[in-house]
């Protein structure tokens, strides 16, 4: 008989959550040290801004904790509480930021093809915390939704439904975020380049 390497694990979450269920304090704490880190550095992505993010992973992790007798042991338990971190990472963007989208026509954000060209080479070149930082300079609107088009997967559809914008408005402020994010790689990469030459 073969041995699920992952059930030793899966059956020990289960047991956390039902524990959780029961408003267990040290299930609770537990849950927090697993998934703390990750949780913090989705909610960093959003707020670009890490007092923010840890007040947003604390703010995140009571509504987890408030709402996980709803889960019904369906699906990802991880995705379950992503998904509540994401949404109150965009709950706190939307109280606080005009996120000033604009409706433009996507077919007129068009990425300025030496940008483009530069930007793969210098992706790989870059650390992710590189790569964070250059995102976080983007403007909240853009930052929002490159964070769940790009690395989330939301789809434009569920962004628009998730920001109460149009579709066609999601389509082109990832555009223009793709764009502008392209600018910056290009910058960084000549920065790069004339520091190897210094």
């Amino acid at each position: 008989m073969k041995v699920d390497k992952n059930q030793p694990y899966k059956s020990k979450e289960t047991e956390l959550i039902k524990a959780c269920q029961r408003h267990d304090r040290l299930a609770q704490s537990e849950f927090f040290k697993l998934y703390s880190a990750k949780f913090l550095g989705v909610a960093y992505r959003f707020a670009g801004d890490f007092d923010v993010a840890n007040d947003l992973l604390q703010e995140g992790f009571i509504r987890i904790f408030n709402n996980i007798q709803h889960y019904q042991f369906q699906g990802s338990f991880e995705g379950w509480m992503r998904r509540i971190i994401i949404n109150t990472s965009i709950n706190y963007l939307k109280k606080h930021y005009k996120l000033g989208f604009e409706t433009v026509d996507y077919r007129e954000a068009v990425l300025d093809n030496t940008a483009e060209a530069h930007g793969p080479s210098v992706l790989q070149d870059m650390q992710c915390e590189d790569i964070v930082q250059l995102v976080n300079t983007l403007p909240p609107g853009f930052r929002t939704i490159l964070n769940l088009y790009a690395i989330e997967g939301y789809s434009y559809h569920e962004i628009a439904l998730l920001l109460d914008v149009k579709e066609v408005t999601v389509r082109s402020q990832y555009l223009r975020a793709k764009q502008r994010l392209a600018l910056l790689l290009e910058k960084k990469n000549k920065t790069v380049y004339a520091t190897k030459i210094i």
